[in-house]
């Protein structure tokens, strides 16, 4: 059995999980981890630009765009772990700043006050009576809580709504953004955009990242490589190859999960052969490429984008 003397092509808190039987092993590859790599860095850093600025009443807001597949939650759950809340002791109260919810499916005020507070814990519809008691509730709590930005995930749902209730719910972002003094971080397609085009002076306020599919270049090299130093394998993997990126960004459709659905099935075969590495050759198994993007659909031009470890 390999020491971790064998084993320095991988990390050092990867080595012990590399030690474990086999099955260990596969468990560890199927769970998802974050990836820190250069584009989830820079990405990372353009969103807690928005948490760290001083509340004043045009703030600055984000909508992140992407594909589904692309990392998009898991990117806006590392910024909520950035920021994990605390008790202040000075003021004696619990402070929140990054709040993450769920956009509803209809975008009516009190579905949505409803989601802000389940998404901070806080008794919902079935306590309070009507829609301005949520409203009062959600907006004090959030206060309380120091909130400096409010997450909104899935914000394309707002294009179920009518065009009625569409007005309605731009006009109450700006409400809250003007009344709290917090950022909005809206987390969706890229139709997505096409629900703040209504409302100027909220389109205004909102800069976009876009996570465009991957196509070969540096980050995707490094995304690459950091993904497979994540995988406790007992022997290095010869995967820096610009032929082999080419082949991944191309089969998957540049798109994140699927990337990580044909590096991880690598890896668990890998380990069930006794191989113990990836390869080029690793991917000629019809089986590594189930359920993943056909051929034809490309990459985009832009080689930037994000990512976590999808289970395989």
């Amino acid at each position: 059995m390999a020491g971790e003397g064998d084993l320095a092509h991988l990390p050092a808190d990867v080595r012990p999980v590399a030690l474990l039987e086999a099955e260990a092993r596969i468990t560890h590859i199927r769970a998802e981890r974050w990836i820190q790599h250069a584009a989830a860095k820079r990405l990372l850093g353009y969103l807690q630009e928005a948490v760290d600025q001083p509340a004043r009443e045009r703030m600055e807001n984000v909508l992140l765009l992407g594909e589904s597949g692309m990392g998009k939650t898991m990117l806006i759950r590392k910024l909520e772990r950035q920021n994990a809340a605390c008790f202040d002791d000075t003021a004696g109260v619990q402070r929140r700043p990054v709040v993450v919810m769920l956009m509803p499916p209809q975008p009516t005020e009190s579905e949505f006050f409803n989601r802000v507070l389940e998404a901070i814990e806080a008794p919902s519809a079935g306590f309070w009576s009507h829609g301005g008691q949520l409203r009062a509730s959600a907006t004090r709590l959030l206060r309380e809580l120091g909130t400096r930005v409010l997450v909104i995930d899935e914000i394309n749902s707002v294009l179920a709504g009518t065009p009625r209730q569409q007005r309605l719910f731009l006009q109450l972002l700006r409400f809250l953004s003007n009344d709290l003094r917090l950022a909005f971080v809206g987390v969706g397609v890229p139709e997505a955009r096409h629900a703040l085009l209504s409302d100027a002076q909220l389109h205004s306020r909102f800069s976009d990242i876009e996570l465009p599919p991957w196509a070969p270049g540096e980050d995707l090299r490094d995304f690459i490589t950091r993904l497979v130093w994540s995988l406790p394998l007992r022997r290095p993997s010869p995967v820096d190859s610009a032929k082999l990126r080419a082949r991944l960004a191309e089969r998957s459709g540049g798109v994140t999960l699927g990337i990580c659905k044909a590096v991880e099935r690598a890896a668990i075969l890998a380990i069930r052969t006794g191989q113990e590495r990836i390869e080029a050759a690793s991917f000629d198994d019809p089986e590594i490429w189930r359920g993943v993007a056909a051929p034809g659909r490309g990459a985009r031009p832009r080689p930037r984008g994000l990512t976590q470890a999808q289970p395989a």
